[in-house]
């Protein structure tokens, strides 16, 4: 093998050698953003800001003050018809005495860059219509991130994201130690599914 022979088989070996460790550090990099990702809480909990309604317990609220059970939360939007019916539902079935005045139930605003407050505030703080809500109307930021209730520290973890990019209308149900333990999948109210939701929270989010 002459000298320029040697040398053009030695360029493709680094090449080839260049192209096996390559590989492996891309895969080390996609590793470590997965275990970025995957730093959700398993316990969850958010403040966000409030109309400071009598309703609202005040002009900030810590979700964390609903634990002393089972928290039904519901993500809406003003102009989402299917939120208008499921805050319905709750209300009636609240005045039917068929939940509990005590059971914690929690609006939560979806879509701040889209809606104005006054829109929100317009629609669901009304006591004269179907959809005003007698129970916390939380108003996050699009920004918000979520609290790690097992060590009291906020997390970098994005609201949305940790409980699983909740559409609207999404009724979820939360146990009385912050796991997210069970989600909706209609968008009309439905008496079967909401009973499925107080059920759970009867039997402690289990």
């Amino acid at each position: 093998m002459n000298t320029s022979q040697g040398f053009l088989s030695l360029m493709v070996l680094l090449l080839l050698l260049g192209g096996c460790t390559a590989a492996p550090m891309e895969e080390t990099m996609e590793t470590e953003e997965e275990a970025v990702l995957s730093t959700v809480p398993s316990r969850l909990s958010f403040t966000a800001p409030t109309f400071d309604r009598d309703a609202d317990g005040g002009a900030q609220h810590d979700l964390r003050t609903s634990f002393d059970g089972p928290v039904l939360m519901l993500w809406v939007a003003a102009g989402c018809s299917g939120c208008h019916d499921w805050t319905a539902m709750l209300n009636e079935e609240l005045e039917a005495g068929n939940i509990s005045n005590t059971t914690n139930i929690v609006s939560v605003h979806r879509y701040p860059a889209f809606e104005s407050t006054s829109d929100v505030r317009e629609r669901y703080t009304n006591n004269s219509t179907s959809t005003y809500t007698p129970w916390p109307l939380l108003l996050p930021a699009e920004s918000t991130t979520v609290i790690d209730v097992e060590t009291g520290r906020m997390t970098d973890v994005q609201l949305y994201r940790a409980f699983e990019n909740p559409v609207t209308p999404t009724l979820q149900v939360l146990d009385s130690d912050g796991r997210l333990v069970w989600t909706s999948k209609t968008y009309w109210a439905n008496t079967t599914v909401l009973e499925e939701a107080l059920n759970i929270m009867e039997t402690g989010g289990l």
